[in-house]
């Protein structure tokens, strides 16, 4: 496995990553602008599923571009974007240490780490 090859290909998914959640979160915040009143334990739950997601298509990204190892890339990449989120939160001085954080730790390494192995085993278009 080249290594350099490998870190392209997790900073690609990562960036990746980065731009699909804040679009995600852009058009999920419209949502919920419009619909109203949300509790916050509904929000905390829609952003993990959101950054999921995400990370799911950053790991496919990283998978497609190595072609190989896609379960380290995408684990790696999905821990790229939960690291940005944590640092975040620890700078914006929102940071509550919870049971949430070690469920969204797993949430996104798992997503990155599927995404990968998806993008790995795509076939390529004939």
């Amino acid at each position: 496995m080249d290594i350099n090859k490998s870190v392209k290909a997790i900073l690609i998914g990562g960036v990746s990553e980065i731009i699909i959640c804040i679009l995600l979160f852009v058009l999920t915040a419209f949502a919920l602008t419009k619909v109203g009143y949300i509790p916050d334990g509904v929000i905390a739950t829609v952003t993990t599923v959101l950054s999921a997601a995400s990370c799911f298509f950053g790991g496919l990204i990283s998978g497609r571009i190595v072609k190989k190892a896609g379960m380290l890339v995408g684990a790696a990449s999905g821990f790229l974007l939960f690291f940005i989120q944590l640092a975040i939160s620890l700078i914006s001085g929102a940071f509550s240490p919870t049971a949430l954080i070690l469920i969204k730790a797993a949430a996104l390494i798992l997503s990155g780490t599927i995404g990968g192995i998806f993008g790995v085993n795509k076939k390529e278009k004939i």
